[in-house]
């Protein structure tokens, strides 16, 4: 495939991340001098954690895309509280399709979970993405993505909380697992999972302390491990 792009000359090397990116599943096929033509004036953005990448209805002059660690994409409800929309963690894309809007807005917030990296791309760069079938078709799957995930919390919307929990640990889990235990690779309290399953958080921890002496999950230092992924399960498939 090819990627006819004209841009400033690359800093990526200076960094050392193109080879990450080049790893990455939205880049795969493509050489390593597509991916730095694509890419080039990108800068790395480190985050400590809770630190925003970007901020709802601020001007979207760049896009992202993630390199390490997650962030959540939150919005504002009517009361002032942070509705937790979605967490991306490493391939996913930020802030790309509102660009082809006129003064295109980060519809959005996206804050940092952990220490996270994202590479920030310049605006400009997008006009050589759009025209590219293959990166268009795989950053509208990951969007897909999202609203799949965004459809299943609705169909759990009047489930009970045990099976709202279970499929957001789940889902969070799959960001990173290994063969035996699924670890969430973020740090995450209970108030974010409280914002995220619409609970409050004196019923997270009453479920979560449940779970931890029944030998489903095991908590430490805010990172949690799903021991049992099929106990889990079984709450979620009590409601569907």
């Amino acid at each position: 495939m090819s990627v006819n792009c004209e841009c400033m000359n690359s800093e990526l090397m200076q960094y050392g991340v193109l080879p990450e990116l080049c790893a990455l599943k939205l880049f795969s096929e493509f050489s390593e001098l597509e991916v730095k033509s694509l890419c080039q004036g990108g800068k790395v953005i480190v985050n400590d954690h809770r630190k925003v990448l970007f901020k709802a209805g601020s001007k979207a002059d760049f896009f992202f895309v993630i390199l390490s660690g997650a962030f959540k994409l939150v919005r504002q409800t009517l009361q002032g509280d942070d509705a937790i929309i979605h967490f991306s963690g490493p391939g996913d894309v930020l802030g790309a399709l509102i660009l082809t809007q006129r003064n295109p807005l980060y519809p959005i917030s996206a804050i940092s979970m952990g220490p996270s990296r994202a590479l920030k791309i310049p605006k400009a760069n997008y006009s050589c993405w759009k025209d590219n079938p293959t990166l268009v078709f795989r950053i509208q799957n990951l969007l897909s993505n999202r609203m799949v995930s965004l459809q299943q919390q609705k169909v759990l919307n009047k489930s009970s909380l045990q099976a709202k929990m279970a499929n957001l640990l789940i889902e969070l889990a799959e960001l990173q697992s290994t063969n035996s235990q699924q670890t969430i690779p973020i740090p995450l309290t209970r108030k974010e999972i409280a914002d995220t399953v619409g609970a409050s958080v004196e019923s997270i921890i009453r479920i979560m302390s449940d779970w931890s002496k029944k030998g489903y999950v095991v908590t430490n230092d805010k990172q949690i491990t799903i021991l049992k992924s099929s106990k889990l399960i079984e709450f979620m498939g009590a409601e569907i």
